[in-house]
């Protein structure tokens, strides 16, 4: 989950220009609608709204399956994502993500809030695609790239999100970028950019919001 809502991008950096608002957010989780970055035909950076769960666009009917996130090692090859990672990837407006801590079948397992230390706007990489699941109505959607993780957020969870360095946004969003430039993207973010900190298990119930739920119940690790 992530928390996500901030206000939006043009050019390199996401906050370079505000171009709308989109209300914060502290739980954002699968199957809403959430803010994300992409190209338009001209170039030209949009904030646009798509539903969290990839659906490719030649689904028919009712979507069986909606994968949240995408692992950088198999994307460019996946019968599922390769066509949108060499043609539609998108930014993920955030400041901070959680991640829980041991296997799925624990119960209550911690949990744990991550941020820049400097407490800056990021970009998470993600890949988007449009779904008709009746001719007139389509439906933008999205998965977020995950990838290892550094020794920082290993030490919680074998994966971590994938966060686009802000010098790099505009390469990662432009489909003619060479995949030799596209995969050094993928890699973890440096250690020593990150802070984090234990929080309650609440934000794993997507009904609950507010700035409670990322309030530490414990020093940073």
């Amino acid at each position: 989950m992530l928390r996500a809502g901030l206000g939006i991008v043009r050019k390199n950096n996401l906050e370079d220009f505000i171009e709308r608002r989109i209300l914060p957010t502290f739980n954002a989780a699968p199957g809403q609608e959430l803010p994300i970055v992409r190209t338009s035909h001209d170039g030209s950076f949009l904030l646009e709204m798509a539903k969290w769960g990839f659906v490719p666009s030649w689904t028919k009917g009712n979507a069986k399956r909606a994968p949240v996130n995408a692992k950088c090692e198999t994307a460019a090859t996946s019968g599922m994502f390769r066509k949108a990672f060499a043609q539609r990837r998108c930014l993920i407006p955030a400041d901070g993500f959680y991640e829980p801590k041991g296997p799925k079948t624990m119960k209550n397992r911690p949990w744990f809030f991550f941020q820049m230390k400097d407490h800056s706007p990021f970009g998470f990489g993600g890949l988007w695609e449009r779904w008709y699941p009746s001719p007139n109505e389509p439906i933008d959607t999205f998965t977020l790239m995950t990838t290892v993780p550094n020794k920082f957020v290993g030490q919680i969870h074998e994966r971590q999100p994938v966060i686009i360095d802000r010098n790099d946004y505009a390469k990662w969003l432009d489909p003619k970028t060479p995949m030799d430039e596209v995969t050094p993207m993928l890699d973890a973010i440096a250690t020593d950019r990150l802070e984090a900190w234990p929080v309650s298990n609440a934000a794993k119930d997507p009904d609950n919001e507010g700035i409670s739920l990322i309030e530490p119940i414990g020093p940073k690790i």
